[in-house]
């Protein structure tokens, strides 16, 4: 669920400018921000996801500029996906503008200065250096262009995936499991940049396996997810699939089955209005009675009688209560 920061089309015009910079101090160490144009025409929108261990944030806005004079107190770095418009950006000699789709890191400890035009949409989550655990070296040696790394091209279609995920329901078991994996992608980028091909083979299938386990989470509901949908959305064949999973202890399959009917043990238990039959389907069983049986054989009772458990349950809470 997104909270909304800012909508300054529901401000008066002469609050909008202040009310941009107050939001953004908030979310970052900035010694500037402002809009180059006349406060009627200040369109500036900020949202932001919790993923548990990291917040995601959508801007939308035009016409606003904003950095760091001086260097800040914490080591942190940005690192953002452009979605629509372009964002220009300056830090120590360099110049870049980051066109739609393209990812890009930042030192947000290191003065720097971003700036739009016209209308401009980016997401971006921020993370302290500790959080990375990499050297301080290796991270600043990644600002401004990821694309050398061997695994830009995965952590691209990861986070432009998950810009579009932000718009459905996902799954309350999901959510952390989309920050974890972000975060080890962001990681794995930044380590491989500059290493030998050993080191980066080694750290590519990892990243790969995080990105793999994370795409199954988003698709738990889809009852056509199968290894030749995950390798054909990840452009390796079903062998190298096998191969990259073969470093975990549980199958693909059972990794699959067992995180549906846990989706499912947790809404019969929550969801009383709806029948068990809808409520399989709605985590990708197609057959009720196959359903039934993994879940008696998982969890040592059927559907059913799961379901009047936890409604004595709550009665008997509710009477203590």
């Amino acid at each position: 669920m997104s909270v909304t920061l800012l909508d300054t089309p529901a401000l008066a015009p002469r609050y909008r400018d202040i009310a941009t910079r107050e939001v953004m101090e908030t979310l970052a160490e900035l010694d500037m921000v402002r809009h180059v144009c006349p406060p009627e025409a200040i369109r500036t929108r900020v949202r932001a996801w919790d993923l548990h261990n990291l917040q995601l944030t959508v801007m939308e806005n035009r016409w606003l500029r904003y950095g760091l004079n001086s260097r800040a107190t914490t080591e942190t770095v940005s690192i953002a996906a452009q979605i629509s418009g372009q964002t220009a950006r300056s830090y120590g000699e360099h110049r870049r503008l980051f066109a739609p789709g393209e990812i890009s890191l930042l030192d947000c400890s290191s003065p720097f200065q971003s700036w739009s035009a016209e209308s401009s949409t980016h997401m971006s989550f921020r993370c302290t250096f500790a959080e990375l655990c990499l050297p301080a070296a290796t991270i600043r040696s990644a600002e401004g262009d990821l694309t050398t790394s061997p695994l830009y091209e995965l952590f691209q279609t990861h986070l432009l995936q998950l810009y579009r995920f932000l718009s459905e329901e996902v799954p309350a078991a999901a959510v952390e499991s989309l920050g974890s994996a972000t975060l080890e992608l962001a990681r794995a980028v930044i380590a491989t940049i500059g290493q030998d091909d050993l080191a980066r083979n080694d750290v590519a299938n990892q990243a790969l396996l995080t990105r793999v386990e994370a795409y199954v989470q988003q698709h738990l509901r889809d009852p056509a997810l199968s290894p030749e949908s995950i390798a054909q959305a990840h452009h390796i064949s079903v062998r190298q699939l096998y191969k990259v999973w073969s470093a975990r202890e549980v199958s693909l399959a059972e990794w699959i089955m067992r995180g549906r009917l846990e989706g499912a043990r947790h809404d019969i238990a929550k969801d009383g209005s709806a029948g068990i039959a809808v409520i399989a389907r709605r985590w990708g069983f197609i057959d009720p009675a196959h359903f039934g049986r993994r879940f008696s054989s998982a969890y040592g009772l059927s559907p059913r009688e799961w379901k009047r458990a936890q409604s004595i349950r709550d009665s008997v809470r509710t009477l203590v209560g």
